[in-house]
């Protein structure tokens, strides 16, 4: 009897996790980007997913509506190519996601315009709560996770910027030979992967045998970066979870990071838990 009444209390605990998992759509893009629905404040807007993000980032017509006072509080960003971004950083009483509330999200503002988007939404507001994307379904899911669904990971890494901006990275293996760490970029799209071009030498790769090209910057007038465009034989999580094979890849000059690549790469379904510093791959 005492078995079975320390059953029925497991059931009912896993019964009421369930309950409150939160599922919402999302819509994906035709370049791969996941936008979302969410309210700033009581302001409804459209806006990426973004683990790359850093914070939150609301444009400028948007942040309009949130009439925010001017700030003298600034963070200064990197983009992955190097330039520096200074912004202001406010503050927004509340951010809802679904029926979930994250309350005090730091975000800053930028003078640009997207059709159809508000912005971006940055993993600060997951610290606390799985995040568990469906690309089948174009679902996401806000939520503990089962057991079950554990069985499968790879180790993330996460860059705390004083309690401002969050990044996250993993190790991945190129070609079978060399391990380096970048960093995990929904905001990058589908299929991006980028490699800092000084592993080409690693790789005994030839340069001559990519297509180049010198971009310069939107946001620095003075800074080009040169691109390297070909395929490398593969790139597969440092414990083989997740891997692709002859994968096109962007050898950048000057990228502040070894590697940076997409999420969707790693899974039909996927979960960030940042508490456990890990992605899970459901399928």
């Amino acid at each position: 009897m005492k078995r079975i009444l320390i059953l029925l209390l497991l059931l009912n605990g896993l019964i009421a996790r369930s309950q409150t998992k939160d599922i919402l759509p999302f819509t994906l893009t035709s370049s791969g980007h996941l936008v979302i629905e969410a309210t700033v404040n009581g302001i409804k807007g459209k806006f990426i997913f973004d683990t790359g993000a850093g914070l939150h980032l609301f444009f400028k017509d948007f942040a309009k509506k949130l009439q925010v006072k001017d700030s003298y509080n600034i963070f200064v960003a990197h983009r992955a190519t190097g330039e520096a971004i200074t912004t202001p950083i406010y503050y927004a009483k509340d951010l809802r996601i679904g029926n979930q509330l994250f309350e005090n999200q730091i975000y800053s503002t930028f003078d640009l315009t997207l059709d159809g988007i508000d912005g971006l939404i940055s993993l600060q507001a997951f610290q606390n709560t799985p995040i568990t994307i469906d690309y089948k379904n174009k679902t996401i899911s806000l939520g503990e996770l089962d057991i079950k669904d554990k069985k499968k990971y790879i180790d993330i890494q996460i860059a705390n910027h004083a309690d401002k901006a969050l990044d996250i990275f993993t190790y991945v293996t190129l070609n079978n030979k060399i391990t380096i760490q970048v960093a995990l970029d929904a905001g990058a799209g589908q299929n991006s992967f980028w490699i800092h071009s000084k592993f080409m030498k690693t790789l005994a790769l030839d340069s001559n045998q990519f297509e180049s090209y010198a971009k310069k910057s939107e946001f620095d007038s003075l800074k080009t970066n040169r691109f390297f465009i070909g395929s490398i034989e593969s790139i597969k999580t440092a414990n083989n979870t997740a891997h692709i094979k002859a994968p096109k890849v962007s050898f950048v000059e000057g990228l502040i990071y070894e590697g940076k690549t997409s999420i969707d790469w790693l899974g039909k379904k996927i979960a960030i838990s940042l508490p456990e510093k890990k992605i899970f791959i459901l399928e």
